[in-house]
This record gives C-alpha cells, sequence and structure tokens, in this order.
C-alpha cells in the first residue's frame, strides 16, 4: 500500500487526499525532531521513560476514479499502519509494532521456549527497552524509504516480501530459534529465486537424480533426452543453495567489513562468509525438511557473537546471519531499477481486496470458444447441481442452451483428452435439464458421439454416475476409471466433482462389489465414501449399520431431498 499511496502507478492523476493518523508502538525514542519520510511521519508523544506509543500520520492519496458508479473515498488508515510498522523495524533497526503487547513482550528480558536466555541477548540493540533513533539513522531510514518507493513494482513487492520475512525471523527468536534462523535465510531466498538471473543447467541436478535419469535416458534418442532433461531443469529449483551464497556475497562490498561496531564480538570474515553461508543454507534446510534444531553453539548468545567455528568450519551466529541478511536487502533495494512511474494494474493489491472465483451463475452459461474451458465448465455446472441435489433453496441451474451450441461446433476439432468433458457436460445438462429447456436434438449428439463414454475417464465416471449408467462398463472397467479419476484429481487439469459426486461414484462402486460378493473392497469403497464426504451424518450412520443385503442408492443415503421424501 505504501507505493500505491506514492502515487507512481497511478493514469488518471490523484482524485482525493485524506489526512490519515493512527499509533504505533516501538521501543524507540523519537525526540530530535519528527521523522519525516516518503511514507509517512512518526512523531514521539512524549519523553518519560517507557512511552511506547509513536503517532503516525500520512496524506493518503486515492486515484481518479472512472467513470462509472461507486468511489473509493480510503483504505483508511490500518493498512499503512501495518506495513509502515514492519518497515521501520527493518530499517531503524528497532521494534516497531501496531500491537502494543508485541514490544512489552519482546523486551521484557523474559526468555521464551527455544533458550533460557532472553532475545536481546542474540541480537544487539533491537530487543533492548529503549533505543535511541539518532538524526543520522532517521535520515538514513528516509533514504531508504525513498529508494524502496522509487523501485520498479515487481522488485518493490519482493522487497517487502523479505522485509517482513526478515521482521518475522526476528520476532520467532523467543519461541524458536530453528524458526527464526530459517526465516531470516528465506528472507533472501525470496529475492535469489526470481532476481539473481542464474540458468541452471543438467550439471546442477541433484548428481543422484541426474546420473538416474541419465541411465534412464540412455537407449533414447538425443532430441527425447534433451527435452526430458529440459522438463526436469524447468520444474526444479537447482543449486540453490549456490544461488543464495553466490546472491549475497555479490552484495557485499568492502564496507561491509570496515563498518563493524568496535564493540562487536568476533565479527565474520570476508574468507569465512561464503562457507559460513553455506552452512547456513543447509541448517534451513535441516530444519525445514526434518525440524532438526540447531546446534549448540547457536542456541547460546555468546555476547552477540557473529561466527562460530563447529567442527572447524565457521557458522554464523544469529547476530552474523541478521546482519548479513539485513545488508543483502539494503542492497537489493539500493541497486534495484527505480522508475518515476510505471504503467501496472494494482487494482487486486489494494488492502481489503480479496481475488475469489466468482459464483458459477456468472459465468458458466458464457459463450465458450475454447474447448480448453470444457472442464471449468463441467465443475461448475455439477456445482450447482449438487447444491439442488442436496435440496438447497438457493440451488439454481443456469440455462446453457446456447453454450451447449458452443459445445457442438467445438466437439469435432476439439483434442481427444477434452472431449470427454465437454461430452459429460452436453450430456449431463439435457439429462436433468425439464424438456423445454433442453437442447434441440441433444440426443442425435449422445448417440453420435456414444463412443465418449465406452473409455474410462474421470469425467466419464462422474457422468455415468450422475446419470446410473455406470453398469454399462465391466467392473474391470468401472474401477479403472475410479482409479484414473483420483490420480488426475491430484493434477492442475484434473476434474475436481463436488464432494457429494465423489462419494457418490464410491457408493456405485461399492454396489457393483457387493452384487459380486467382494465384500472386503464393498467394505472398503464405502469406507472411502464416508472419507470423500467425511461431514456427512447420513453417510457416517449408513457405514455404522451397514447390511450387505441392502441394495445401496446414493441418492437415499446422500441428499437431503431424498431423505425428506422418504419421511
Amino acid at each position: 500500500m505504501l507505493q500505491i499511496n506514492n502515487g507512481k502507478l497511478f493514469t488518471r492523476g490523484v482524485g482525493r487526499t485524506n489526512a490519515l493518523r493512527g499509533v504505533l508502538y516501538s521501543n524507540g525514542c523519537f525526540h530530535f525532531d519528527d521523522l519525516e519520510t516518503a511514507a509517512g511521519t512518526l512523531r514521539a508523544t512524549g519523553g518519560e521513560r517507557g512511552d511506547l506509543a509513536v503517532v503516525y500520520e500520512l496524506e493518503e492519496r486515492i486515484e481518479k476514479a472512472k467513470e462509472e458508479p461507486g468511489v473509493l473515498v480510503s483504505h483508511g488508515v490500518t493498512p499503512y499502519l501495518r506495513d509502515f510498522a514492519v518497515l521501520a523495524s527493518f530499517g531503524l533497526n528497532l521494534i516497531v509494532s501496531t500491537d502494543v503487547n508485541v514490544v512489552r513482550r519482546l523486551t521484557n528480558s523474559q526468555f521464551g521456549f527455544s533458550s533460557h536466555s532472553p532475545p536481546k541477548e542474540f541480537i544487539s540493540r533491537f530487543f533492548d527497552p529503549q533505543v535511541v533513533a539518532g538524526p543520522d539513522e532517521c535520515e538514513e531510514f528516509a533514504d531508504l524509504v525513498d529508494s524502496l518507493l522509487a523501485l520498479e513494482r515487481r522488485h518493490f513487492l519482493a522487497a517487502m516480501r523479505a522485509i517482513k520475512t526478515y521482521v518475522a525471523a526476528l520476532h520467532s527468536i523467543p519461541d524458536d530459534l530453528g524458526l527464526s534462523y530459517t526465516l531470516m535465510v528465506s528472507a533472501v531466498e525470496t529475492l535469489v529465486q526470481d532476481f539473481d538471473g542464474f540458468e541452471s543447467n543438467w550439471s546442477d541436478v541433484d548428481e543422484r537424480k541426474r546420473l538416474a535419469v541419465d541411465a534412464a535416458l540412455l537407449n533414447a534418442t538425443v532430441e527425447t533426452a534433451e527435452k526430458v532433461r529440459a522438463a526436469i531443469l524447468k520444474a526444479e529449483h537447482n543449486a540453490m543453495a549456490r544461488r543464495y551464497r553466490d546472491f549475497i556475497m555479490s552484495k557485499i562490498e568492502a564496507s561491509y567489513f570496515r563498518t563493524v561496531s568496535a564493540s562487536s564480538n568476533r565479527a565474520v570474515t570476508r574468507r569465512e562468509l561464503p562457507l559460513a553461508l553455506r552452512q547456513a543454507y543447509g541448517l534451513r534446510s535441516q530444519y525445514i525438511h526434518s525440524a532438526m534444531p540447531l546446534p549448540d553453539a547457536l542456541t547460546m548468545p555468546h555476547g552477540h557473537r557473529e561466527v562460530v567455528e563447529i567442527e572447524r568450519r565457521p557458522v554464523l551466529m544469529i547476530q552474523g546471519l541478521a546482519r548479513v541478511t539485513r545488508h543483502a536487502i539494503r542492497r537489493f533495494i539500493a541497486d534495484g531499477p527505480k522508475v518515476e512511474t510505471e504503467e501496472y494494474d494494482y487494482s487486486l493489491e489494494r488492502a481489503g481486496i480479496v481475488s475469489m472465483q466468482m459464483a458459477p451463475q456468472y459465468w458458466v452459461g458464457h459463450p465458450l470458444s475454447d474447448a480448453q474451458q470444457a472442464r471449468m465448465r463441467l465443475e461448475g455446472f455439477l456445482s450447482q447441481l449438487a447444491a439442488h441435489e442436496h435440496g438447497d433453496t438457493n440451488a439454481t441451474i443456469t440455462d446453457l442452451r446456447d453454450m451447449l451450441g458452443d459445445i457442438e461446433s467445438l466437439f469435432p476439432q476439439a483434442k481427444k483428452e477434452l472431449k470427454p468433458a465437454l461430452y459429460v457436460l452436453y450430456v449431463a445438462y439435457n439429462a436433468v435439464a425439464p424438456e423445454i429447456s433442453q437442447r434441440p436434438d441433444w440426443k442425435l449428439f449422445m448417440e453420435k458421439h456414444a463412443a465418449i463414454a465406452e473409455e474410462p475417464s474421470g469425467d466419464i465416471l462422474i457422468g455415468r454416475t450422475l446419470l446410473g449408467s455406470t453398469d454399462g462398463w465391466s467392473l474391470s472397467k468401472h474401477q479403472q476409471a475410479y482409479d484414473q479419476y483420483w490420480r488426475e484429481r491430484a493434477t492442475k487439469s484434473g476434474l475436481h466433482a463436488p464432494r457429494l459426486f465423489e462419494a457418490a461414484a464410491a457408493l456405485v462402486l461399492a454396489e457393483r462389489y457387493r452384487l459380486d460378493g467382494n465384500d472386503e473392497l464393498y467394505r472398503k469403497l464405502i469406507a472411502e465414501a464416508v472419507e470423500c464426504h467425511p461431514e456427512h451424518l447420513g453417510l457416517r450412520d449408513f457405514e455404522t449399520q451397514l447390511k450387505t443385503s441392502k441394495p445401496i442408492d446414493w441418492r437415499k443415503i446422500l441428499t437431503e431431498k431424498a431423505a425428506a421424501g422418504e419421511t
């Protein structure tokens, strides 16, 4: 929000301004002058020791509205307070929060779960009960804000993610030193993945995987082998430990080793730093993958020492990792591309905006110009149908007749893998719609392409389950389609049917095994139905009162409408 308020992304100019004011809490003392920055001003509230409140003020700028109904008056001060608090914490190296209890907890000299030492013993200055922010530091912070707001939007968002992760790492010190250490590494890692310019090659892939793939491709053509390797490289983040180390070292200039405080306890040397960064990334990986605690040497403060030796190798302490992380982020901001104005659609990045898929009635019946949308449209229709089956009083099924005409046109040229979804959508809608709302001659279309329904697939399984036509398959084909549905569902393009129909598919297959006398698979599929729809009490009751002699009617078990009809 801070950069949006800067106005550089506006294309229509400023439409209105608002004078906003809020309260932040800090262990910092700002008694020299008001701390004025391009993102707002901090004003001290008093001079007594223990005064934590500071006033935050800014002029909010709202872009001139388009000629359309509605107007944005203000976002309120809260989103700006949150962003400025984390930015000030990072830039001034002290605690700034929207919650006074956070400041009190972090400065009360009490230790938490992770150590018998309070957090101020691990990081100098940041957790002290009172930190004086001098004029030079305030000026330096104002320059940092100017540089940050001037960044291209993509770089600004990345920098803010890194800053928030870094501050979260510091706040985690009392409760989990391993998490804090991991977050500090991750703060820079977020920048590495998108901005280090790294292009991986096959030698960067883990040797165990690389050799196994090479062996498997031994008899493949050169073209096929290269395509397989390229696909693996595209999907993996390779050499991240090296990239993390190289990225930080590229931000370390000579001054880094010449601005260390004289009171610093064993600052890291240039020769130590590359290996120490490698060790830091290894500790991050151990924590993420195995929840391994930090070595004992890192869980003791050692008087703000930056580096220790473990098994004759340099390892960064929390203090050393925090300093190098903060430095790398500041250099990323300083070196990043700056622009005065930028064409950028920030509408979904404003405070209070949540991006969610619209209810299907607003889009499922729109003209269909691309068969790739078939599965999404099918899912939308199935969600409407599931609500209707449940007896939802607000359930509605959109008239799809015009859109089904598009399916008739698209079907001959559609890719083979898209035709099942097109077919099921077409047939299922016409099968459940009243005659007056059906597509003319829809049965001719169904019969012409009936071969589609013979091949097992997840789409066809749901369609046959709905229409009660699974008996047209052999039991083995039915099982094949059921297994295929769950395999495909886990993929990005797989069909995600409503839980109601997933449970129904399990019950219908269970009934076939009941008739076949396979009690083991019958009970297994009943259990799967329950686990597909665990909140359905009627389904759980059916499982506990299971009678193998009683046929399964999934609608009587699953739909509230059918249950109400029985009573």
